[in-house]
């Protein structure tokens, strides 16, 4: 059996989890929720955080299956951040417009 150290696990482990929760976020929701976008913000922050840590420990990676397990940790973080970016970036003027019209109709007119 191979001996791994547990960091690249760990840090698979880590970018599996965004990701499931960043899935969840966006695709758990049956239309349009403008409270989920600071969510799905911090989700691409969370995404962000795990690629840098793919950085850090690939010099200290010394086999190929843990180079391989960064690699795919570096994936699925990288396909996260921009799913999510891409998903906060489509419907923030949307709730940007509803949240206007929101104010506009329950102001007092003078």
């Amino acid at each position: 059996m191979i001996q791994m150290k547990s960091r690249p696990l760990v840090t698979l482990v880590i970018s599996v989890m965004i990701a499931a929760a960043s899935a969840w976020l966006a695709f758990g929701s049956h239309g349009i929720y403008c409270d989920r976008l600071p969510s799905m913000t911090v989700c691409a922050t969370l995404a962000a955080f795990a690629i840098a840590l793919c950085f850090r420990q690939m010099p200290k990676a010394m086999t190929k299956p843990q180079k391989w397990l960064l690699a795919a940790s570096f994936f699925i973080g990288a396909v996260t951040l921009f799913a999510d970016a891409r998903f906060v970036m489509k419907y923030r003027g949307l709730c940007s417009q509803l949240q206007e019209q929101i104010r506009q109709t329950h102001t007092p007119s003078k």
